[in-house]
């Protein structure tokens, strides 16, 4: 994987046409075999510094949820929970979009000693944690 000055070097020429940006996976951090590594929200936010316009489209932005919940009929948003490891994009991504949240803690914030921290400097609270998450076989 590259690291973020090759993305600077690759996004200047674009960012100076104002060529748009749209940002799909606003994640900042993402898990790697390798570990946490910089997310399409990082590169985002790269592009933007150089002069760059960009829209982003998904979680914490409530159309996400709003299509999410249209493809599954609409259910009542009391009997959603968004599960996820991410308190910028998961948890506060559901609040705006009035459904419960599970924080994932074996994710990106695995290493973090003080989650009480973020979640209040983010006004961001889960309202359930969860150890770990995964499909049962």
């Amino acid at each position: 994987r590259y690291d973020i000055e090759h993305y600077r070097r690759l996004f200047a020429p674009a960012a100076m046409r104002q060529v748009p940006c749209f940002c799909t996976n606003p994640d900042k951090i993402m898990l790697t075999a390798v570990g946490p590594r910089f997310g399409a929200g990082q590169l985002a936010d790269l592009y933007e510094s150089l002069g760059g316009s960009v829209t982003r489209i998904g979680k914490p932005y409530t159309p996400i949820f709003d299509v999410a919940l249209a493809l599954a009929g609409n259910p009542d948003r009391s009997s959603v929970v968004c599960v996820g490891d991410s308190v910028e994009h998961d948890v506060a991504g559901g609040i705006g979009a009035g459904v419960a949240t599970a924080l994932v803690l074996s994710g990106i914030l695995a290493e973090t000693p003080d989650l009480a921290e973020l979640f209040d400097s983010l006004d961001a609270y889960p309202d359930y944690t969860m150890d770990s998450f995964r499909f049962a076989d």
